[in-house]
């Protein structure tokens, strides 16, 4: 075996850098120092390359990455703290989307559900809201209708005096301040009727004011002309409410009465 002792190492024209064709072995317990660059290629594909070569590898791990090219995935993809996604195809979620915050906006297309969609706390889809039910033993006077706690009332319980609904969104949010104008929301109402004693006064009341109250203008217009005079008297009266908002405080309540003469 052959040895060389040199200090320096230069190409035959003395002006650049040795060419090692076969490579160079460095034993072990041996370092390469110096004050220039040094590119070592440690894993026999990728390492410390420079310019723009065609790089494939089985994984990468690093704390930050930057791309300024295209990447193409084979595999899966795992990422965090991303801060915008842009696709301009089709993005799957295999395990569910869970928004904290931001809400969701469609500009386009509409949106397609092939299995069980739920909304709470007063979705609104295109003025569309799907609710759970909520119930209570017996109406009298005024009592709240709580939209986001669901948009079926049931009175289980008989009436002991006329009543009416009082529409929010929740106790501490006013439906107007959910509402945009021309928006819609409905509701209905079953109460039990064993008399005809009791029903409902036309008196409805939206963020606990009736119409004049607190700049607030409300029109119920009753299907037939005349709210309801009387209960059914045997089951129950049901009563619907279709709420347009057009305006501020503004409010036009489409109702209609079943039961209840």
């Amino acid at each position: 075996m052959s040895r060389v002792r040199a200090d320096k190492l230069v190409d035959r024209a003395g002006t650049g850098a040795v060419e090692l064709t076969q490579g160079a072995t460095l034993p072990s317990g041996k370092t390469i120092s110096g004050s220039g660059t040094i590119a070592v290629n440690s894993s026999g594909t990728a390492a410390g390359l420079s310019g723009s070569p065609d790089i494939t590898v089985n994984n990468v791990t690093g704390v930050a990455a930057t791309f300024t090219g295209a990447v193409t995935v084979g595999g899966v993809l795992t990422y965090d703290d991303v801060t915008n996604v842009d696709s301009i195809g089709i993005v799957t979620a295999r395990t569910g989307v869970k928004v904290l915050a931001g809400g969701i906006s469609i500009v386009g297309g509409g949106a397609t559900v092939a299995g069980i969609a739920t909304f709470h706390d007063g979705a609104d889809i295109e003025g569309f809201k799907i609710e759970d039910g909520q119930t209570a033993a017996t109406p009298n006077g005024e009592f709240n209708f709580y939209l986001a706690s669901g948009h079926f009332f049931r009175y289980t319980g008989t009436p002991g005096a006329d009543y009416y609904p009082n529409f929010k969104h929740s106790a501490s949010i006013n439906l107007n301040d959910r509402m945009n104008v021309n928006d819609v929301v409905s509701a209905t109402l079953i109460v039990n009727s064993p008399a005809v004693t009791y029903h409902i006064a036309n008196t409805i009341h939206i963020d606990g004011n009736a119409t004049g109250e607190n700049s607030y203008t409300i029109d119920t217009d009753w299907v037939g002309g005349t709210a309801p005079a009387a209960g059914n008297g045997s089951g129950h009266d049901i009563y619907s409410f279709t709420i347009i908002k057009t305006a501020d405080k503004t409010f036009t309540i489409l109702a209609n009465a079943l039961g209840a003469a």
